[in-house]
């Protein structure tokens, strides 16, 4: 349909853009299982893993890793609705609500048909179109008499997160809507952005030459998206509130899911012309009761309440329903305006050991807060959020030296830092806490939707470059949380899966691996991870001294030094104990002991020596700032010693070999050799530790090798390719392409001037996820050639804002540069 008013609401052009009807490649599949030479290796863990699988499924648990039942592929979501750390609702691009994370850091992968919106068009008294709002068919037996299955072709999709639109053009009504969905996802709010709340405005044209009366309707169910979690205490319950500035009108349905409080609230939003009406309550699965509210509504767009559905206790079966019915004159645009919020003010995770307030709660009258109270304060603040988002994106819209794809991808990819089981917890009155984490709260997410470990910090290390530039503070509280993590040991011993054996859950002085599994009790129990031994990593010390120092860089934060100065000096020193042979370098172990943990390394290694060279160079700078001069004295001695060791030992006249043993492989070409390097140039460095002319010749042999001549760049970067130009199978993760490590690789390019190859490189994984596997918004860990993807939903991919830092320190050098040229001249 051409473009109308309508289209003039939708406040930017960018964005992802998809029809209703998108038929996206059915090929990609979840990973299933490695080549056969690649099996043999992991028979003996499987079968270990295979044990601890039973045992948890038995006690009705989860594993965290679940190798056994992967998540299926949904072709379906769009952006999903809520702020950090609350709790979050997935919606999908055709208008289902779905992938439902409430209980914290777990998800339902289900779309509930309650959850919905449904319009009826009356003119001249008489209901011409009653339609439910997405072209999905309803199968419960409540929804038999519902007009279901919008017409594909009569939809269009439009999200740029946290915001997203949604046009319908209603067939042979002359009528179109516009919906637009916001949750405050807004940087350095650290108030709004943790609220579990969404906002809906409808704005309904009417292109016709008379009036049209319409109203919408929306529904919601009691519970979550399953079965899997207790349910109980089920009471819905019809509201009519208002403040000094508006009132609204909608239901509550109040509820215990997994025993915690957790209340469902749709408000519409009263206007002096129109008219809310509601359901209290009626039962999906009983076709008598759903066929009473759809003729109901289908009568005169508007609903009745008998008294025998007020305030009544239901089951989690039972929704409500809220219509808002307004009249739109010829040729004019009307606007609906619902709220929703979920409110869940205190939680605990699978152990039950602690109770915990969420963050949002500290900014209310706790005795108080309730749904309404969220929904009120969300219509109120919807202008200014709208406001706040806009001049948050402005300066990347509007720069047309940008592609329009990458506009989408830095937007759209940051979903994961609220949708990526985020948990934000106000922790003020622990009084054993460092006063940072205290004022700014506990923050902490999921490495992965699969991946259910909190704080993954070998992945931190690439994802935390959105957090640093959009919530700092958050991201200064974990590092303090892993800070004290350090100096913590648990001497109990563990089976790890690789290779059978016994170790110790957390040595200490190391950096462990995450903080622990919202299954069982994270920040108590951490190290959730069985499948190596992680203190024996190579690369979780240089990572944790890397990133300090650029979190310190960022923010210039003294204290934030000070205060993590020794746990600084113990793991240096552990490092030292990782050198075996006196080189300066750390050794690997002949396992895979960094984060690609089903890739062997043995001996020195261009990732984890690239690494460690760059932490000592971090070292070296933060000991200045510390005044250590003995520190400094030491460290300068040691990185002069790993940088010889470095090029003498990997430096093949083109890159750096995978590693310095003499297997077959150890001269693959890895993609994200320069890491450390990567790290350094976006924390103000340039070349002190680096030869420039050795980083642009790895970068030719890495996008000739690993972009184009694997993919002929349309799938981002492969890991590991063979020194003739094969691609490196010796492990199922060297022949994958990691949607982070990708974009991680692009900035680098981009900081060394490479923007034409950077932007080539990156738009692989967006156009790859987006546009043709229909991963959207849930951007993988893993693709590979053969349309495979493993683990969805992931981490790392919230690496493309360092693409952003790299776009905005090379012009800051670019113009620095021009300045001093200018100056001499």
């Amino acid at each position: 349909m051409p473009a109308t008013d309508l289209d003039k609401r939708i406040s930017t052009k960018y964005g992802w853009h998809v029809d209703f009807d998108k038929q996206f490649d059915a090929t990609w599949r979840p990973f299933g299982r490695p080549r056969l030479k690649q099996l043999v290796e992991y028979v003996p863990l499987f079968m270990r893993y295979l044990r601890i699988w039973y045992k948890l499924r038995r006690a009705k648990r989860r594993a965290h890793m679940d190798f056994i039942n992967p998540i299926p592929l949904q072709q379906i979501y769009g952006a999903p609705l809520g702020g950090l750390g609350c709790g979050t609702i997935g919606r999908g691009f055709k208008g289902e609500f779905c992938r439902y994370q409430l209980v914290p850091g777990l998800y339902e992968f289900h779309t509930v048909e309650a959850n919905t919106f449904t319009v009826c068009i009356r003119r001249r008294h008489t209901t011409t179109y009653c339609q439910v709002l997405t072209p999905n068919h309803l199968r419960k037996k409540g929804f038999r008499a519902w007009n279901c299955a919008f017409p594909k072709e009569n939809g269009h999709y439009h999200a740029l997160y946290p915001q997203s639109w949604t046009t319908y053009d209603l067939p042979g009504q002359n009528i179109r809507l516009l919906c637009q969905q916001l949750s405050p996802f807004i940087p350095h709010n650290y108030k709004d952005s943790s609220l579990p709340v969404a906002s809906f405005v409808w704005y309904i044209e009417n292109l016709h030459d008379e009036p049209v009366e319409v109203s919408l309707m929306f529904t919601w169910q009691a519970g979550s998206a399953s079965d899997e979690f207790a349910c109980e205490d089920v009471v819905h319950e019809t509201v009519n509130v208002s403040d000094s500035d508006l009132s609204a009108t909608g239901i509550s349905i109040k509820q215990k899911l997994r025993d915690m409080k957790l209340e469902y609230c749709i408000l519409g939003k009263k206007e002096s012309d129109n008219i809310i009406t509601t359901r209290t309550n009626f039962n999906t699965d009983s076709e008598t009761e759903g066929n009473d509210v759809w003729f109901d509504f289908v009568t005169d767009g508007q609903l009745t309440d008998a008294e025998s559905h007020l305030s009544k206790i239901s089951t989690v079966n039972t929704a409500s329903c809220v219509s808002i019915t307004t009249t739109v004159e010829p040729n004019s645009i009307k606007t609906s305006e619902f709220a929703l919020a979920w409110n869940m003010p205190e939680v605990k995770f699978g152990l039950g050991q602690k109770l915990y307030s969420k963050w949002y709660t500290k900014w209310f009258d706790k005795s108080t807060l309730n749904g309404t109270v969220l929904c009120l304060y969300t219509m109120n603040n919807r202008l200014a959020w709208e406001e706040a988002i806009a001049k948050w994106q402005k300066p990347v819209l509007d720069d047309t030296s940008l592609p329009d794809w990458y506009k989408s991808a830095l937007f759209n990819e940051s979903y994961f830092i609220a949708d990526g089981g985020s948990i934000w917890l106000d922790v003020s009155d622990d009084t054993t806490l460092p006063d940072h984490v205290r004022k700014w709260g506990r923050y902490g997410y999921l490495e992965g939707h699969e991946y259910r470990m909190v704080n993954t910090y070998d992945v931190h290390f690439y994802a935390s470059f959105a957090l640093i530039q959009l919530w700092p503070e958050l991201e200064l509280s974990i590092q303090y949380d892993f800070a004290r993590s350090i100096i913590y040991e648990k001497l109990e011993s563990r089976i790890y899966l690789f290779h059978g054996q016994a170790g110790q859950w957390k040595t200490l002085h190391s950096v462990p691996h995450d903080l622990g599994d919202p299954d069982e009790e994270p920040w108590l129990l951490i190290n959730a991870y069985i499948a190596h031994d992680t203190a024996d990593w190579k690369d979780l010390g240089p990572k944790y001294l890397l990133q300090i120092y650029r979190d310190y860089m960022y923010t210039k934060n003294k204290d934030f030094l000070a205060d993590v100065w020794t746990t600084v000096k113990f793991v240096t020193d552990r490092l030292k104990k990782q050198d075996t042979d006196g080189d300066g370098l750390v050794d690997n172990g002949g396992f895979a002991d960094q984060t690609y943990d089903a890739w062997t390394v043995v001996g020195a290694s261009a990732y984890c020596g690239g690494l460690h060279i760059a932490s000592l160079r971090a070292c070296v700078e933060m000991a200045r700032l510390m005044n250590d001069t003995n520190a400094v004295d030491e460290y300068e001695v040691w990185l002069k010693l790993a940088k010889k060791s470095y090029e003498e030992k990997l430096w093949n006249g083109k890159y750096y070999n995978y590693d310095s043993s003499i297997s077959l492989h150890h001269d693959s070409i890895m993609s994200d050799q320069l890491a450390g390097f990567w790290y350094l140039r976006l924390s103000g460095h340039k070349y002190e530790d680096f030869n420039k002319e050795r980083v642009d010749s790895v970068l030719d042999t890495i996008f000739k090798s690993n972009v184009m001549a694997f993919g002929n760049g349309k799938l981002g970067a492969v890991n590991g390719m063979t020194k003739s130009g094969e691609l490196e199978i010796v492990s199922m993760q060297s022949e994958e392409i990691w949607t982070g490590i990708t974009y991680g690789l692009s900035s680098t390019m981009m900081m060394e001037d490479r923007r034409k190859e950077a932007f080539l490189t990156a738009e692989g994984i967006y156009n790859t996820c987006f546009n043709e596997a229909g991963l959207a918004f849930q951007t993988p860990e893993a693709l590979t050639r053969d349309a495979h993807f493993r683990s969805c939903g992931y981490m790392r991919a919230l690496s493309i804002w360092a693409i952003q830092k790299a776009l905005e320190l090379s012009k800051l050098e670019t113009e620095t540069n021009s300045s001093i040229r200018t100056d001499y001249v």
